[in-house]
């Protein structure tokens, strides 16, 4: 099953991409969280515009309606980062080649993937920053308690694709790229206020 394959085979970049993003460190104070959301922005508008959205959903999938600009946009926007349309924040450029279908469920895999800690970190923003989903944390609540359901759904959709199409390490290969894109974008240092 292919789940299981991505799981198996990305372990050492899943690793290595959740040593560079700690959501829930009990230090975190609120330039930090900024910063963390500048580098989602700069990596999920980078990444977004790039899926074949037309070819997902003929293989079951709707990638519109899992997009998380549009959160990271209004959280930024809340926070005071981000004044306009998101211009003034840089796309980060060192981003997989998601354009085949194989290769953009790989991708999504990673980004659906971040999704499911969502609930724990939501409570932890209300509890350490006072940020709920409200006021600056709608991408981490991005599907609420749906988040279940929505997962299952993308298991279903990349299986039933796997299963038809094979390309299983097409798939493997560009969920390794885009988790090590991932940390790359994460690892850089950068300053929120160049953002804002």
């Amino acid at each position: 099953m292919i789940l299981q394959k991505l799981k198996e085979a990305t372990k050492d970049q899943h690793e290595a991409l959740e040593s560079a993003v700690d959501v829930m460190d009990r230090s975190l104070v609120l330039d930090d969280y900024k910063e963390m959301l500048v580098k989602f922005y700069r990596f999920y508008s980078a990444v977004e515009p790039t899926l074949p959205a037309g070819d997902l959903l003929a293989n079951g999938f709707d990638i519109d309606r899992r997009k998380k600009v549009p959160l990271l946009e209004a959280d930024l926007r809340h926070l005071g980062v981000l004044n306009g349309d998101g211009s003034e924040i840089e796309k980060w450029e060192d981003i997989p080649d998601l354009t085949e279908t194989a290769r953009a469920f790989g991708g999504i895999y990673v980004m659906e993937g971040a999704t499911l800690g969502g609930q724990v970190i939501t409570r932890h923003l209300k509890e350490h920053l006072d940020i709920t989903p409200e006021t600056g944390g709608a991408f981490f609540n991005s599907y609420g308690k749906e988040v279940g359901p929505m997962w299952k759904e993308f298991g279903a959709a990349i299986t039933a694709f796997s299963e038809a199409n094979g390309q299983e390490e097409d798939t493997v290969q560009a969920a390794k790229e885009t988790f090590d894109a991932f940390r790359r974008c994460f690892e850089e240092r950068s300053a929120v206020e160049s953002a804002g």
